[in-house]
């Protein structure tokens, strides 16, 4: 699926970052909302270089699934993210349904390329994120709130002296939210932003993305040292460039994580959503 501007935005204004001073020279009570951030952010990058990967089971209803709540296994490889319908609306596939299923799983198997780009879009946003790294500390103030859900709830709302040089900032710079951030390792638990009010392009020309929009993802350990998404809401209205719709709905559970071998080829990925019982 092609990423849309809006919901790109919202997904990266949790990575607020500067380069921080190791987190054992501040104590947890003492340590000010923006060295939480940075040794936040910090944690997560160098997570991100040592990521495993994981078969696991998601129920989503969304603009993709055309409001029906499909239930898929999801099975990570190098290329990206492969997954086999089991469900829809908690009913088993149809034998016309488990033959389009099988029909494209072999294929895919034949031709992993196309696995890497079914998932282009995902992976370009995550490269975007270091570009975003220089600027996202001055667009907001941070504040601590005391601790939620045994995490430093780390609350965030617009810088006003920052200077937009973007339509993207512009939408970045117009979300308020909180962070959860796990004290003992400085994890992300959980990211909630929204818009404060609505984003408009060219006085609303060109286009316009609503206040009603946003973004909510939360996390947990689901092996020693990593971290997954296990619930996604995403709730983007709006329209960009002469009315073309950037809306987006989407509210997800993942769950079941099973950690597989990082080097899992497609065809092998392909076999074992196959084969796998649920």
């Amino acid at each position: 699926m092609k990423s849309r501007p809006g919901v790109r935005a919202l997904r990266l204004a949790g990575f607020l970052v500067l380069l921080a001073l190791p987190a054992k020279m501040y104590p947890q009570a003492t340590r000010s909302a923006l060295d939480v951030v940075n040794q936040m952010v910090q944690a997560e990058t160098a997570a991100s270089k040592n990521r495993a990967h994981f078969l696991y089971r998601r129920k989503e209803t969304s603009t993709r699934t055309k409001g029906h709540q499909w239930e898929e296994l999801v099975f990570e490889v190098p290329e990206g993210r492969m997954h086999r319908l089991i469900r829809v609306d908690g009913k088993p596939l149809t034998d016309s349904q488990q033959k389009t299923e099988h029909d494209r799983l072999e294929y895919l198997a034949k031709h992993p390329d196309d696995v890497r780009r079914e998932n282009q879009n995902r992976k370009d946003d995550e490269a975007r994120t270091s570009e975003l790294l220089r600027v996202l500390p001055k667009m907001y103030l941070f504040s601590i709130e005391g601790m939620q859900d045994g995490c430093t709830k780390v609350v965030f709302k617009p810088n006003p002296a920052y200077q937009e040089q973007s339509y993207q900032d512009r939408v970045l710079h117009a979300s308020a939210g909180y962070l959860l951030i796990h004290p003992g390792d400085n994890r992300l638990c959980k990211l909630d932003t929204h818009l404060e009010h609505p984003v408009e392009f060219g006085y609303g020309l060109l286009g316009k993305v609503s206040q009603d929009s946003r973004f909510f993802m939360a996390r947990g350990e689901v092996t020693p040292g990593q971290w997954k998404t296990q619930q996604m809401q995403v709730h983007i209205d709006g329209n960009i460039l002469l009315l073309k719709s950037v809306s987006r709905q989407e509210d997800s559970l993942h769950f079941g994580f099973q950690q597989v071998p990082f080097n899992t080829s497609v065809a092998q990925a392909a076999a074992i959503l196959e084969s796998t019982t649920y």
